[in-house]
């Protein structure tokens, strides 16, 4: 559905447009951009553990072997990414990656994408988890990737692999999913889909734009939750 590719790339340019990638220009020295690698850490956990359930509750053989694909090679990102942290001192060698907390936007995309997998259709996972997900994680990596260059850090395996196989993700499952026109009904559904998801990727980056003047801490020895307003 060209129509569909076409929108996603709409939203997905709205997001390059945001503060999250104007703020990543603007960065010069390697400790800027520990806020949101603790970030990604969660949204990698996350993702990955989200396919890897789509997957296990998949009952129609038309998309086990789509989703398989995915979560296969996914299954290790996380890992990769911890040990890149840790080489470059974004965490300590005994430190957990759990002790900056999320930002509520970070949790709310992973919220999104496990209820996916819960409740909802398979042509609304494919839109949600591979056709804006993975445009925006292609997105994230190709403009992430020269900037860490930039500033000396290594560029292994985690960040080129993202950068090489996101594209190809992103249009994994189209051709299972229901045939539409956009105005249609069915069209309808899938607009607001892709448009709820690329909404909430665009809080999320947003999010991790402002973490340098307000790190979230985990408080382990805290006995009660402190008061909203």
């Amino acid at each position: 559905m060209e129509w569909l590719l076409n929108l996603a790339e709409e939203y997905r340019a709205g997001i390059r447009s945001g503060r999250f990638f104007r703020e990543l220009e603007r960065i010069k020295k390697p400790e800027e951009v520990k806020g949101w690698i603790h970030q990604l850490y969660y949204q990698s956990r996350d993702f990955t553990s989200a396919l890897s359930m789509r997957y296990a509750m998949c009952k129609d053989p038309r998309f086990q072997g789509c989703f398989a694909k995915h979560a296969m090679e996914e299954v290790d990102h996380c890992d990769q990414l911890l040990a890149w942290m840790r080489k470059h001192n974004f965490l300590a060698p005994n430190e957990s990656p759990t002790h900056t907390l999320p930002t509520l936007e970070t949790s709310l995309v992973s919220a999104y994408c496990f209820r996916s997998v819960l409740r909802e259709s398979y042509a609304h996972q494919v839109i949600a988890m591979n056709l804006i997900s993975e445009g925006v994680s292609y997105d994230f990596f190709s403009a992430v990737n020269p900037k860490l260059k930039s500033l000396g850090l290594s560029v292994g395996h985690y960040w080129q692999v993202h950068k090489e196989i996101d594209q190809q993700h992103l249009a994994l499952g189209l051709d299972l999913i229901p045939q539409c026109e956009k105005d249609s009904d069915e069209g309808q559904i899938y607009t607001q889909t892709a448009w709820e998801m690329a909404t909430l990727y665009q809080k999320m980056l947003d999010s991790w734009s402002e973490i340098p003047s307000t790190q979230f801490v985990a408080q382990t020895n805290q006995k009660t939750i402190p008061a909203l307003f």
